[in-house]
């Protein structure tokens, strides 16, 4: 390889010295004929190593050696490594490594052989994005584990809702990822006749943000698992709509705790029937849909006759099974459609949907009947059996009717009043209550 005139060599280095990386250039005799500051800078090459001119190849990796560049020498030492450097050069191939310094610093080396013998080498110096690289490496790392570790998984859905990434979801819901890549989020995940979902669904649709909406999931294996859902909707920067990305987050064991503690509310203890306050926010339901459809609603009241006497010679644990039997009775014997509730004591109250005063008094009276009927194992020795009646006031609510539940109990309690003073075990319809109305 014939030498460079001087103005060729010149305007080189001048091009190189603008370069940000290292660069080198040495001919087929292994003698450097190009290199700039760069390289020396970023390998902390000395000026005496370049005050006799270039150096060749043995000069620089015998001095390499002799600084511990490559490592602890060899049993040949400095020397031996330096050679070994000059074969290996002898060989060129086009090549691309990394090696890292004594102080630290990365550099990637990119060699190539030119056609007239020689090779020209680039050096970079990449600590900073190899530091970056293990730095975002952590940064996933740790939120993987966070992921993989809590009850949450996170998922990006395109524009027309399907899934284009999801993590965590195994844990969660027993989908692998790939399972339910490529296929409608809304498909896979959403019941569409819970609310909660559609809300969800309708957000989307808009492309509206989502905090913490509570949907109801199935798993694989078909259990039920709620999730928190919160996403935004995903622009590109010109404002194209992409999709969404959001994070469900595993709250099954706080709702059904939730909603044991509402059922609590909502249920009287002893006997599993609805207590006060359920049959009331159900009356206030009930007389909106007597507006709408202007059908009747009655109500029957029931009181357990001489139970007082039933407590005070068995004990209140026989009551208690006595108050349980009554519940079931009145529960088997009305519709799904029908509401029975304990008010209080050994009083009742069943609430008859689109039923008139006469439809009232007929399952008024079949209630009286197997009540009457009904064995009851009280577990005693003594008395293992028992059988109690009860005493029914039947009161119909027409539409047009503007009363409170109050006043509407008060009405059905004066009719169970009048069965008590008419002999118990019977059914009587208030006053108001005409039949056939």
């Amino acid at each position: 390889m014939g030498k460079p005139d001087t103005g060729y060599h010149d305007t080189l280095q001048t091009i190189i010295d603008f370069l940000p990386s290292g660069i080198t250039m040495f001919d087929a005799e292994q003698q450097m004929v190009v290199c700039n500051q760069n390289f020396r800078t970023m390998l902390d090459f000395p000026d005496a190593l370049f005050s006799g001119g270039l150096p060749s190849l043995r000069d620089l990796a015998l001095f390499n050696a002799r600084r511990g560049e490559y490592g602890e020498y060899s049993d040949g030492g400095p020397e031996a490594i330096a050679d070994q450097v000059c074969e290996r050069a002898r060989g060129m191939q086009p090549h691309v490594f990394e090696r890292q310094r004594p102080n630290g610093a990365i550099l990637e080396i990119r060699g190539a052989p030119l056609p007239g013998g020689g090779w020209v080498s680039i050096y970079t110096d990449i600590t900073d994005r190899k530091q970056n690289e293990e730095a975002l490496r952590r940064v996933k790392d740790m939120m993987s584990a966070a992921i993989n570790f809590s009850p949450t998984f996170i998922w990006e859905t395109d524009a027309e809702g399907n899934y284009t990434h999801l993590q965590g979801i195994e844990h969660i819901l027993g989908f692998a990822e790939s399972e339910l890549l490529g296929r409608r989020r809304s498909a896979t995940l959403c019941d569409t006749k819970c609310c909660a979902h559609c809300e969800v669904a309708q957000r989307m649709k808009v492309r509206e943000p989502i905090e913490r909406l509570q949907v109801e999931a199935r798993t694989k294996g078909g259990e039920s698992v709620w999730l928190s859902t919160s996403a935004q909707p995903v622009f590109d920067q010109g404002g194209r709509y992409m999709g969404y990305r959001g994070v469900d987050v595993d709250v099954t064991e706080i709702t059904q705790a939730r909603q044991t503690l509402e059922q609590i509310a909502l249920l009287d203890p002893l006997t599993s029937l609805a207590n006060r306050r359920k049959f009331q926010d159900r009356y206030r339901l009930e007389r909106q849909r007597q507006a709408r459809i202007g059908l009747p609603l009655t109500l029957v009241l029931v009181d357990v006759d001489h139970f007082k006497q039933v407590n005070d010679t068995w004990g209140h644990i026989v009551g208690d099974v006595c108050l349980k039997a009554v519940a079931n009775v009145l529960v088997s014997h009305v519709r799904t459609i029908d509401l029975v509730a304990r008010f209080g004591g050994e009083e009742f109250l069943v609430m008859l949907s689109d039923a008139n005063a006469r439809e009232g008094a007929l399952v008024a009276e079949k209630l009286r009947r197997a009540l009457e009927t009904t064995v009851i194992d009280t577990g005693l020795a003594a008395q293992p059996s028992l059988q109690i009646t009860a005493s029914f006031g039947v009161t119909t609510l027409l539409p047009s009717e503007d009363l409170s539940l109050e006043a509407v109990i008060e009405r059905a309690d004066s009719a169970m009043y009048a069965a008590k003073h008419g002999g118990r075990n019977r059914v009587c319809m208030a006053e108001s209550s005409a039949p056939g109305v």
